[in-house]
């Protein structure tokens, strides 16, 4: 079974061969027998769920039940200091006493309608021969007329006596086979059997499954963890976690859905208002159509009730606004990321677990759909159900935007920018965004002939997004010239650099990298210009700027040279090496050294940069550190740190780094307690894996008003934080901002275009 569940995973091709590289490699075939196989293992375990219903759908109905109780029993065992088997039962008999209840209730409105019914027809057939009359007399009308006197004859018949009781009426003859006590017994037997078993078989393996819940789930690690133990752990808390709250929420919204829906009916004047209310509690748990069946039938009701149309409106106009209120309004906030399947996986989940168990498969589809992504999410090899069943974007924002530039889609690029520009501010799009979009553009395109066009199209796309948010007209003359080092993605960054340059008052030219090359240097106006910046984002960048150097050199010797290369692989490059006077690798990095030599045009050798804001981060037995261990004693904390957004080995740690961009963000503290509910405590797997009891951060806010990181205390053991708490952390943060926090930058000026940035509240 394992063999066969490898089959169907799907590996990403991020380099070197993939699985099918390697079958083909080893055996000169053809990679469609992998394929094959992916289609034959699904097929066997589709016919083995199909063969198998009567076992695993019962089984099925227990686990889920067994989620939603857990809790209870929990309860009972810890709170109401009840032995786990008593709490197991009482737990259970309480779920059955409510579901035969529910069932009473039912069957007794049931048998009432089924007695009312007859006495409709007459409406009915008046109401029909008045849409007959107005639209004429068609075959419809008259099935529909065949349909209600065949319907109603018997009851109405039974009522008056029969045809027998009518003078002169024929006397009918009936031929039929006389059934004994033993017939009828055996017929009640058989339609009472079937639902009777099932209830017991799933009581039986709910109170088997909450008894040994702890050592089943001890099985489960050891069968599926393979080592990883954690990981494995984590799915299982995960997925316990979401279904439960997805099963209980939804039972919640259904009831209170079911209760407004009969009231309303009630008061209308339906009939039999307890059992639509009961019976659409049910059939919510069928996605998307589940309420819609049981609400058309209070509706035909109203229609065959009242002699007029006020009923039947109000009962529609019920329905329409409950049903889209509860799914537009309330569920989507409840929920949130409870469930995280998007809605088109749902769809198709209950499409097959339909076809294969029927009316039952479709209340189960939605709980195994988020079982099967919270797997994918946790278990690499099957990260494959995640990306097909997930409703978590698959591709990041810079994916995303260099997915749109690539096939020229540039209105939609536009708007993915403005989008992210809204909610994060430019200067966040450009560092984050459009840059590690440029990167993913260096790494996959070849400087080859063939891939020119694709590249240009790229380069098309890109210049309508800038120009579009950086709309910075571009200098004649400017003493700082920027020109891309050897492709036109280089040009790009070059051009991005470009519009930070002039956020700081720094204007400057941009040319592309034909300027620079051996048929074009020499004509390369260097009139005014005191730096030029050569932007790479590629890797081979040594020969390239050593030529570049020695023609600058010759034509006019004061220029100052700068490399700003934009890649991993060029860090061991020096200025040595190539022949510059200085060689940077970040667009900050770059601005801080423009703006040295922009400010400073006499010196004759380039200032080092200037020591960023907390260097070191206070890692060491620097001032920064013991500053920071001060605020840790003072608070009594075991932890302070300081979390820089800027910091790479913070960047890597992306749970925390998601905190700190929330603190940045709201310009806010952010405290988090165990002993509070948040979303963040239970989401965030830095806190849950580390076991922090309490998160409490402040921002870094430099005098120049950004905010560059955060001030945070952690605890293992919960504890409370008080507002006193809060205002001494924020003035500690304050003062480390002065102590260590370096020289305010100037502001940036606004640019003709300037776009606001929505910052949001902390949670």
């Amino acid at each position: 079974m394992r063999n066969l569940l490898g089959a169907v995973v799907f590996i990403p091709r991020t380099g070197g061969m993939s699985v099918a590289d390697h079958q083909l490699d080893a055996t000169g075939g053809s990679p469609k027998l992998s394929i094959f196989q992916g289609v034959a293992t699904f097929a066997m375990v589709a016919a083995l769920l199909y063969l198998g219903a009567g076992i695993l759908v019962p089984l099925v109905l227990a686990i889920l039940l067994a989620f939603a109780l857990t809790p209870l029993v929990t309860w009972l065992s810890r709170r109401a200091h009840l032995p786990d088997p008593l709490a197991v039962i009482v737990a259970v008999v309480l779920a059955l006493a409510m579901l035969g209840a529910l069932a009473f209730l039912a069957g007794t409105q049931v048998v009432k309608l089924a007695q009312e019914l007859p006495g409709y027809q007459q409406t009915i057939m008046t109401k029909v021969s008045s849409l007959q009359s107005q639209f004429g007399n068609t075959a419809l009308f008259d099935q529909i007329n065949g349909a209600i006197a065949h319907v109603t004859a018997p009851a109405a018949g039974l009522e008056g006596g029969g045809a027998a009781s009518r003078p002169g009426a024929p006397i009918p003859v009936t031929i039929s086979n006389a059934i004994g006590p033993v017939g009828i017994a055996t017929s009640m037997l058989g339609s009472i059997v079937g639902p009777v078993a099932m209830v017991a078989i799933v009581t039986v393996f709910l109170i088997f499954l909450l008894m040994g819940r702890g050592d089943l789930q001890d099985r489960f690690i050891r069968l599926v963890s393979a080592g990883r133990y954690s990981k494995t752990n984590m799915a299982i808390a995960d997925a316990s976690h979401r279904v439960g709250r997805y099963l209980l929420i939804q039972l919640g919204v259904n009831i209170t859905y079911g209760v407004i829906f009969g009231t309303g009916l009630w008061l209308i004047g339906v009939p039999s208002a307890v059992l639509w209310g009961l019976l659409i509690i049910l059939f919510r748990y069928i996605p998307f159509v589940g309420a819609l069946l049981i609400a058309t039938v209070p509706a035909l009701l109203a229609f065959a009730v009242d002699p007029g149309w006020n009923m039947l409106i109000l009962t529609v106009g019920l329905f329409l606004i409950l049903d889209l209120t509860t799914a537009n309004v309330i569920e989507p906030r409840l929920y949130g990321s409870s469930t995280g399947v998007s809605p088109i996986a749902i769809l198709l989940s209950a499409m097959f677990w339909a076809t294969l168990w029927g009316p039952v498969g479709l209340i189960l589809a939605t709980p195994m759909t988020v079982c099967l992504v919270v797997i994918g999410r946790h278990l690499p090899q099957f990260q494959f159900f995640e990306t097909l069943l997930g409703s978590e974007p698959v591709l990041s924002p810079a994916e995303r935007l260099y997915q749109r530039m690539l096939k020229g889609d540039a209105e939609d690029a536009i708007d993915l920018s403005e989008d992210y520009i809204e909610a994060h501010g430019t200067e966040d799009f450009l560092d984050t965004v459009m840059m590690p979009a440029l990167s993913l553009a260096n790494r996959e395109m070849s400087d080859r002939p063939e891939a020119l066009p694709q590249r240009r199209q790229l380069v098309q796309s890109f210049e309508a997004v800038i120009d579009e948010i950086a709309d910075t007209p571009a200098p004649e003359t400017s003493k700082l010239l920027l020109i891309g080092g050897r492709s036109e993605i280089d040009e790009c960054a070059a051009r991005l650099l470009a519009y930070r340059f002039a956020q700081q008052d720094m204007p400057s030219r941009v040319l592309p990298p034909f300027a620079i090359r051996q048929e074009a240097i020499g004509r390369l106006d260097l009139e005014g210009v005191k730096v030029v910046i050569l932007v790479f984002m590629g890797e081979d960048i040594r020969a390239q700027t050593r030529y570049v150097a020695r023609r600058i050199a010759r034509m006019a010797p004061d220029i100052r040279l700068l490399v700003c290369a934009l890649n991993e692989v060029s860090i061991s490059e020096t200025p040595d090496t190539l022949h510059v006077d200085a060689i940077v690798h970040s667009p900050d990095e770059a601005l801080e050294m423009a703006r040295v030599t922009h400010v400073d045009q006499q010196a004759t050798t380039i200032a080092p940069a200037k020591k960023r804001p907390f260097a070191g981060a206070g890692r060491g037995d620097d001032a920064l550190g013991k500053a920071i261990q001060k605020v840790a004693d003072d608070f009594a904390m075991p932890v302070a740190a300081i979390n820089l957004l800027s910091d790479e080995r913070h960047i890597e740690d992306t749970d925390a780094y998601a905190l700190t961009k929330i603190i940045t963000e709201t310009r806010q503290p952010l405290i988090l307690q165990s002993d509070s509910a948040n979303p963040l405590l239970d989401d965030n797997a830095f806190l849950q894996t580390n076991g922090i009891d309490l998160y409490a951060g402040a921002p870094l806010i430099l005098a120049d008003g950004e905010s560059v990181g955060a001030l945070v205390l952690l605890d293992h053991k919960p504890r409370s934080f008080t507002t006193d708490d809060i205002e001494r952390l924020s003035k500690a943060a304050e003062d480390l901002v002065k102590q260590f926090g370096g020289e305010p930058k100037p502001r940036a000026r606004a640019p003709s275009r300037r776009r606001t940035t929505k910052t949001g509240t902390a949670p």
